[in-house]
């Protein structure tokens, strides 16, 4: 399997017992159906090694805890310690159309159709209760909530955000 036929899902970050189970970090938050699952592909030596699953389960949204058929004890498990972990793409969940990864909106210009360029989206903070979109440039920072009302259009090739805030808004940070 060619490494353009997959996507990464994330790095074996840390070991999780001594028994040879880690921990995935999970890049893009994707939550998988284990069931359908059999195996993850392994970044070694450069080239996409299938290492089969005996169990995997989410600890967190972001956090996979697997176990592998082949690794049976902490000295094994290091040996995939750092790795990229990929599947094929045919695992990917379908996205609406519509949908777009919130990591790849980092580094968007944001213009106002009132006040003009805004700045550029240093982060997007989805831990709140409603998601927050960071922006900075060299006079100010601010952020607003990611959301339709204030959201006017999203340009993923030219790589800007059309917004209509509130100056009151952006007054308030």
């Amino acid at each position: 399997m060619q490494i353009e036929d997959c996507f990464l899902v994330g790095t074996v970050f840390k070991l999780h017992g001594y028994k040879g189970d880690v921990n995935i970090y999970n890049d893009n938050d994707i939550l998988f159906n284990f069931n359908t699952i059999q195996f993850f592909l392994v970044e070694q030596n450069k080239s996409l090694v299938p290492f089969f699953i005996e169990k995997a389960r989410h600890t967190k949204k972001n956090i996979i805890l697997v176990k592998f058929d082949q690794i049976n004890s902490e000295e094994e498990a290091k040996s995939i310690l750092r790795n990229k972990i990929f599947l094929p793409n045919t695992f990917l969940p379908e996205m609406d159309k519509n949908e777009i990864n919130k990591k790849e909106l980092i580094g968007f210009q944001v213009i106002d159709s009132q006040l003009g360029e805004l700045g550029k989206i240093e982060y997007i903070n989805s831990e709140t209760a409603q998601t927050l979109i960071y922006v900075g440039s060299n006079e100010n920072e601010f952020c607003f909530p990611m959301h339709e009302q204030f959201i006017l259009e999203i340009d993923e090739k030219s790589k800007i955000m059309q917004v209509e805030i509130p100056e009151e808004l952006l007054k308030l940070n």
